[in-house]
């Protein structure tokens, strides 16, 4: 596993509709390129998913990693904002970069840590928003991400939970992306510069950018 986290504050997420609005501009070309690919799951950015969601006991073709979620809504032409902006934010530069990105609300998490780990049925709890927890079964081999007992998101990046979501309020937010195979090791760094970068350039607007900070097997904890 390679995991990368960024932390930006903002004062306001409305700061963030030029950078949204320049980044959507993208879509139609990323569109055509995915749909040169046939079938879909033969893309990179798909396939190295499917066979960690294998890994992980589950079934891919019922459980998609977000990236493919995503890109099979841009191929369809789907619109895929949210409403919120932070999301809408990451969801773009996921889709830009072929990688998973997600978010969450720091002030939501206890203590403001939270581990990448095995789930335990055992004892993991997890309210999925959007969900019912029987629809996301915990088994020893799925990796979640977690606080204490408390699953944040599920199949590392397929479900977010209510307890550390973003949302309209949230103003202190890590951004999150992860890779499982080493050639693909290199893009939740890429991703979440490229965000960064972004974010920086609008830093007059009211936004505090960090250090983009990479955990893998060699170093395997961020200091938030």
């Amino acid at each position: 596993m390679t995991v990368g986290a960024l932390v930006v504050t903002l004062d306001d997420p409305a700061s963030l509709d030029p950078l949204i609005e320049n980044l959507t501009a993208k879509l139609p070309e990323i569109a055509r390129h995915i749909n040169e690919a046939d079938p879909i799951t033969s893309l990179p950015a798909i396939a190295s998913w499917r066979e960690a969601y294998a890994a992980m006991s589950v079934k891919p073709s019922k459980f998609h990693s977000s990236i493919e979620a995503l890109l099979r809504r841009v191929k369809k032409g789907d619109d895929i904002s949210t409403g919120l902006q932070v999301v809408d934010l990451y969801n773009l530069i996921s889709v830009i970069h072929g990688t998973p990105m997600g978010a969450y609300d720091l002030d939501k998490l206890p203590d403001g840590e939270f581990t990448l780990r095995l789930a335990d049925p055992a004892i993991d709890r997890f309210e999925p928003l959007g969900g019912k927890a029987a629809s996301f079964p915990l088994n020893e081999n799925l990796v979640v991400y977690a606080a204490g007992s408390k699953i944040l998101c599920w199949g590392i990046n397929t479900r977010d939970s209510v307890n550390s979501c973003v949302d309209d309020q949230s103003r202190s937010i890590v951004f999150m992306s992860e890779a499982t195979s080493g050639a693909m090791a290199g893009l939740p760094l890429t991703a979440l510069s490229n965000l960064a970068e972004l974010a920086t350039a609008a830093s007059g607007s009211g936004i505090v950018v960090n250090k983009v900070q990479i955990a893998d097997q060699s170093c395997p904890q961020i200091k938030l």
